[in-house]
């Protein structure tokens, strides 16, 4: 009888651990939106995420929204938001990565979600205003917490075989008062 309550306890455990690190526990197609946070009264839906289960992870495609503005920065198209003071700018990334996540490896999906900042007005765009996202699994899906970045390492193809240059060590935790938008969801 005590075996049977511990074994029926330890099963029980052994399911929450199981399905918590599963992305969406059982879903395997979902599309959730993407979200970019100012505060907590304003926020702006940038495009959907489409989600496939696939081995031991999802497989992912992006669709920004009308919302996004196309402007040519630096010889290059981005798309942007802007407010009278920041431009924030989706830098899309220009090398291979598999569009792959797992709950504990979503840096493909970083990847895909980085942006540049500017002030609003001012010339051209640099690399060394990069803002990276770093993810992580909550309740509802993912978020993401701003970190500032030099992103000059993207301006050249990285070797054959590395398809992530730019590292977790390259991040530096930014302070949310000087940025638009501190904090990324996926829900």
């Amino acid at each position: 009888m005590v075996f049977n309550k511990i074994f029926s306890h330890l099963c029980t455990i052994f399911l929450l651990l199981f399905f918590s690190n599963h992305l969406f526990a059982l879903d395997t197609e979902r599309v959730m939106t993407i979200t970019l946070h100012a505060s907590e009264k304003e926020s702006v839906d940038i495009g959907q995420i489409s989600f496939a289960a696939e081995k031991n992870g999802y497989r992912y495609e992006l669709t920004f929204d009308d919302k996004i503005e196309k402007y040519f920065l630096s010889m290059h198209p981005f798309q942007c938001l802007k407010n009278p003071e920041i431009m924030v700018c989706h830098l899309p990334y220009p090398y291979q990565n598999n569009k792959f996540i797992t709950s504990d490896d979503m840096v493909d999906l970083e990847y895909d979600l980085m942006f540049l900042h500017k002030k609003t007005g001012g010339y051209g765009i640099d690399p060394w205003n990069g803002i990276y996202y770093k993810m992580r699994l909550d309740d509802n899906g993912i978020e993401g917490v701003l970190h500032d970045t030099d992103m000059n390492v993207l301006t050249a193809p990285p070797e054959d075989g590395n398809l992530r240059p730019l590292t977790h060590d390259l991040l530096y935790k930014a302070n949310p008062a000087k940025h638009w938008f501190p904090t990324i969801t996926i829900h």
